[in-house]
């Protein structure tokens, strides 16, 4: 069999460094991206060092050139590409009222941008092998429920789940799926930076308790499988149960922020 070959942004930490190591596992190789160089590099040593096959892709997930040449660079080092993981975004909170537009546009471009361009270099690469592939963009339950203070943030993960179901009609006659996972409270780096007391506060109110990001790059291995062949254009949630009933934690801290 060939060997798979996978693309995941964001990957230095979190979510997209659990489904670096799920695919490298799993027997695909990964080029790791991150704007943080070293921590790509970290992850690729680590993977390496267990067996696996990986390539560090580091870079801004916003830049559009430098996303294609992660796309091209992981083609170089691995030969092909069969999975894109549009993983990377940055979490954004703030009073509506008092949002600058500078922060505005920095979330957009990460999150929204960085995701449509990611998809379109790996699609593109895809329809050139001819032989179909695998995309999953990282939502979130924030795209679905309301969350004070996420105004900016939850517009980019509504929007990515409609960028899924949209491509579903240009990508569809090249057999490559789109897909969307939409996490809910999990225990990231990136979420203790900005709540040091998260677990305490979300599991609270998810009904079965908060998520590692192992459980989101189970669901990402999923998509990515052969059992999954003919699913497309869907969004799928991994949020503990908490958008049946959606209650919200203390968020004080960021009210604190700004004193």
């Amino acid at each position: 069999m060939t060997r798979k070959v996978a693309f995941v942004s964001g990957a230095g930490e979190g979510i997209g460094a659990a489904v670096a190591r799920r695919f490298a596992r799993d027997g695909i190789a990964v080029a790791v991206n991150d704007v943080d160089p070293a921590k790509a590099r970290q992850l690729v040593d680590e993977i390496a060092a267990s067996g696996g096959e990986a390539a560090a892709a580091p870079g801004d997930i916003a830049d559009v050139a430098a996303v294609r040449g992660m796309i091209a660079g992981a083609v170089s080092a691995f030969g092909r590409l069969d999975i894109a993981v549009a993983n990377a975004g940055i979490t954004s909170w703030g009073d509506f009222f008092d949002y600058s537009p500078d922060t505005f546009d920095r979330v957009m471009g990460v999150n929204m941008r960085g995701t449509f361009f990611t998809a379109q270099a790996a699609a593109r690469q895809m329809r050139d092998q001819g032989d179909g592939g695998r995309i999953v963009l990282t939502s979130s339950v924030a795209g679905i429920q309301a969350i004070r203070y996420l105004s900016a943030y939850s517009m980019t993960k509504a929007g990515i789940e409609m960028l899924a179901k949209n491509l579903v009609v240009e990508l569809s006659p090249y057999g490559i799926t789109i897909n969307a996972i939409a996490p809910g409270a999990t225990l990231t780096p990136r979420n203790f930076a900005d709540d040091p007391k998260y677990d305490d506060h979300w599991n609270q109110v998810v009904p079965i308790g908060v998520m590692l990001s192992e459980d989101i790059a189970g669901a990402v291995s999923f998509l990515c499988s052969e059992d999954a062949r003919k699913i497309t254009g869907q969004m799928l949630v991994i949020d503990g149960g908490w958008t049946a009933i959606s209650p919200t934690p203390d968020l004080d801290f960021v009210e604190r922020k700004g004193e």
